[in-house]
This record gives C-alpha cells, structure tokens and sequence, in this order.
C-alpha cells in the first residue's frame, strides 16, 4: 500500500488529494477505495459530472466545452471529456431504467377529470429517425429511436377554440434504440410508478404504426379500467391531403375539401366520412387516382374503431398526439439532429435516455443524482 495523488475536477475549479492505494496480489489489479467513497469518476466529483453532463445533453460536445461550460462555471475541459461523460451518465440511466428503476418512489398523480367527471391519463408511443455514422466514419443506414411518454394534461374545453394552454408539468418519458417490448416495459414502469390504475380511463394515443396498439395494450394490461385508443386526428388529416393533391387540381379548391372532410371527421367520425368517400363518383378518373382512393379507405377502415372523434371531443379529451411529437423533437431531434450530426448506437441511447430524463417532470433529474451519488 502507498499514497498516490488524484487530480479531480470540482464545481469549484482543479484540486489535488492523496489516497490510499492498494494491489491485489491475487488478482493483479489495483484499488482506490476513496475514490469509491468520494464518489469520483474519471476525476470528476458528482457535482462536476452533472453540470458536464448536463451541458452535453443541451448542446455539442464541442460547442459546450470550448464556449459555455467555461463562460458559465469556469470549468476547462475538453470535448472528449464532455462526450465522455455524457454518454457514460446516459448509460447509466439506460441500465438502470434497463433494471426497473424509475427513480421516484411510486405516487399518484392527481389525474385531470374529463367533461363526465372521469380521471383520464394518457399514454403515447412513437418512433423518430437518427442519422447514424459507420465504424469508419461513414453514412451509415439511419436508425429509429423509441419514444414513449405518459402525461397528465388539462382537459379540453370544446367550447373554446383557444387551446394553447395545454401546460403539462407532470410528464415521463423514455427514449432509446431499442425493441418495441423493451420500450414498452420501461414505459409500464414509468405508468405504474405515477398511479396509472388509478385512473379511471387511460387515452392510448398512437399515429397508427404497425404494433403500436398491442404495444400500448400490454403497457397499461392489468393497470387501466377502461382504455380508449385514439388514431392521432392530424395523422388522418395528412392521408386526407395526399388523396386530396391527387383528386382536387385546383389548390384552392384542394384546400377547402381537406377543411370539409376534416371538419366531417370531427362532427361525424370515421364511419360516416368512410361513406362519404365511397360515395365519390371516380368514374372517369385515371388509375393513380382510383388507387390513391383506395388506399384512403383501406386506412380509414383498418382506423375505424380509434376515430369516433364527436365523442372523444364531447368528453374533453385530446385526439391528437401532440405530446409524443413534440417529445420526438424535444428529447431526439432537438439535440441528436441538428445539422451535419451523425451518431453511433452506442452513443445515441445514452443521449436519449439522458435527454428523456432532462425533460421528464424537474424532480426526475434531482432524484436521479441522489441516486447516483449513493451508489
């Protein structure tokens, strides 16, 4: 045993400190117990990798190192370092949100009531694209993050046409490349952790991808008394203006029948525009359009059970999935697709995972790293 120095960056500036060193005989490996102790990785205190981590989940490795992590702590370390220890905390977060941990004692949300006086929670999943770069530096196929958020909004009025005020504090998210079932499962753990059964209807929001539904079925299994899947409005007004860019040549005219159908949706549901469209006289049209109609139908068929907008409006409730597509943006494309950027798998996880944590309800992030400094 002998004393070696260690020279470990602070939210204060650069110290130096002597510690015990010892080596195993038997094994041949060396050990810094108070390392251990004090927490220190890759000579960084706790407080030193969170403020590093946090500046490589907002902005570039490089942007962050050179320009604002000096300017706003007065800290100096290099790009590597930042990309270092962000992707090794968003590990951390993956591995532990790999194992179950939520990271907040389980609660119960105080669940917003609908235009019935119904608790409503609101589950969403989605999949966004990331650039990926190959083991040599190359373009590499692009891949597709998972992500999944539960949230608790403000009910819709459906008698104001104001609806910018959907604020909602109490939100988790999760995020990663992963399999729909491991996503699933981390979101389930998220659902159980805030009170989900507790909730007298849980909303399923989803732009109608292949699995999403059965996903979202098994995520809620067991926890939600009545679930209602809802198809996200905006997703069925854009297959809408495909059918209309081919139908209607006139863009004016193209513009309002969009608006018309779109607003049948609303007042009638998918039942009755499905009968307005058969109804369409396509006689005379050219096979790209007869196939286009039909494709329509065969979405708003295979949708049918998730498009009883009047009701779903007469109860207060969201029909579009806003939350998730915003968090797409939010969590992923805010940071993982700015211009020119190109990711690694192993890296991209990590950042997603870390950025779903930074942007999950405040509290989330400070009990992660109470968490962290105890283990």
């Amino acid at each position: 045993m002998n004393y070696r120095p260690c020279h470990v960056t602070t939210l204060l500036g650069s110290a130096i400190y002597e510690r015990a060193y010892y080596h195993c005989l038997a094994c041949h490996h060396g050990h810094l117990p108070t390392d251990m102790d004090f927490r220190i990785a890759d000579h960084q205190t706790v407080g030193a990798s969170e403020v590093i981590s946090l500046m490589g989940l907002l902005e570039p490795f490089e942007e962050g190192a050179r320009k604002t992590l000096p300017r706003l702590t007065g800290m100096n370390v290099s790009a590597s370092t930042v990309q270092r220890t962000t992707e090794a905390v968003g590990a951390d977060v993956a591995e532990r949100r790999d194992c179950g941990e939520t990271f907040a004692d389980d609660e119960v949300w105080d669940w917003h009531r609908d235009a019935t006086g119904r608790k409503v929670a609101y589950v969403e999943l989605d999949a966004t694209g990331v650039r990926q770069q190959g083991p040599h530096a190359e373009r590499a196929e692009g891949r597709m993050p998972w992500v999944g958020v539960v949230f608790n909004p403000l009910p819709m009025n459906p008698h104001r046409r104001d609806r910018r005020r959907r604020h909602c504090a109490e939100s988790r998210g999760v995020s990663g490349l992963m399999s729909l079932e491991e996503i699933g499962q981390q979101l389930r753990n998220e659902c159980r952790s805030v009170g989900l059964k507790h909730a007298d209807v849980v909303i399923g929001l989803s732009d109608g991808g292949n699995g999403l539904e059965n996903c979202l079925t098994n995520v809620v299994s067991g926890m939600a008394r009545e679930v209602v899947f809802i198809l996200d409005f905006w997703h069925a007004s854009e297959h809408l203006q495909e059918f209309a860019n081919i139908f209607v040549s006139d863009e004016t005219m193209r513009h309002n029948q969009v608006e018309l159908w779109c607003q049948h949706l609303k007042e009638h549901g998918g039942l009755s525009l499905i009968r307005q469209l058969q109804s369409l006289d396509l006689t005379d049209r050219l096979p790209p359009v007869t196939e286009q109609h039909q494709l329509l139908l065969n979405y708003l068929r295979s949708n049918q059970h998730r498009m009883d907008y009047p009701d779903y409006i007469r109860n207060g409730w969201q029909i579009g999935s806003g939350k998730v597509e915003s968090s797409c943006k939010n969590i992923v494309g805010a940071r993982l697709k700015c211009s020119g950027m190109r990711w690694r798998p192993y890296g991209t996880t990590p950042l997603c995972q870390l950025r779903a944590l930074y942007k999950s309800e405040p509290k989330i992030w400070t009990l992660y790293w109470q968490a962290y400094a105890k283990t």
